[in-house]
């Protein structure tokens, strides 16, 4: 068996479709109802999806995936037109990537559907290197009438730097870092700076990591606009219904 750690079983896994999208939803703390669902991506493999998606990312090979999954995206949306709104995850390492811009803005040029159902999430674990470029994509994206949404907010080094870069409608927080403030206040104090720039920045938060109705609370009491955890369910598994990057 091909070996997803590598950069050519990666790609091989992502051609040939062996993975699975699990769909998680993102709720409104006031009303409780799915404002969107986020798209998580599972392997058939004993590593954790860390030490699948890292190597990929420092390889470029995650561009791959990151189109493949906007694909299954577009094409579900297009078939379903009643169904929840969607977010996609987009690393940066495949924004990095010159060839991407490109895959990227033919694939959303296939959306048939509403645009705004269709949320573009931008993770933090990859530090941009060409941020110019990088602004510039995003907001030909918000152009569109998509969403932008900052991702793992406060899990790694370049958060302050892209906040300081890009506008974007959505920050996500850490899901550990949320978890952290409700029991350490300097975690707190820290998150609560974070979420004193909604009103300058004009974007909404969402807090990950709500596994109960204590984290709820939490999050509701410091004015978090949604949450994402397992008590507002188990993700669940969405068809494979789009082309792969190779395919195309």
């Amino acid at each position: 068996m091909v070996d997803p750690k590598t950069d050519a079983g990666f790609r091989q896994h992502v051609e040939e479709r062996r993975f699975n999208i699990a769909a998680q939803a993102v709720v409104d703390l006031k009303t409780r109802k799915t404002l969107h669902d986020e798209w998580l991506v599972r392997f058939d493999s004993d590593v954790d999806l860390h030490g699948l998606l890292r190597p990929a990312e420092i390889s470029g090979a995650i561009a791959a995936l990151d189109i493949s999954m906007l694909e299954h995206a577009v094409k579900t949306l297009n078939l379903d037109r009643r169904r929840d709104a969607i977010a996609v995850n987009i690393s940066g390492a495949s924004v990095d990537d010159p060839q991407f811009e490109h895959l990227l803005f033919a694939t959303l040029d296939t959306l048939k559907a509403d645009p705004a159902r269709l949320i573009l999430e931008l993770t933090e674990t990859w530090n941009l290197r060409e941020l110019e470029t990088a602004t510039q994509i995003l907001k030909n994206i918000r152009a569109r009438g998509h969403a932008i949404c900052l991702d793992d907010v406060g899990a790694g080094a370049a958060s302050i730097r892209y906040l300081r870069a890009f506008e974007t409608d959505w920050l996500k927080l850490d899901g550990e870092f949320v978890q952290a403030a409700m029991k350490n206040p300097r975690d707190l104090t820290i998150l609560k700076t974070i979420l004193s720039l909604k009103g300058p920045l004009n974007v909404k938060t969402i807090a990950e990591g709500i596994e109960d109705e204590a984290a709820i609370a939490f999050a509701t009491a410091l004015g978090f606009d949604a949450a994402q955890g397992y008590v507002f369910g188990q993700p669940r598994t969405e068809p494979i219904r789009g082309l792969s990057a190779s395919q195309r």
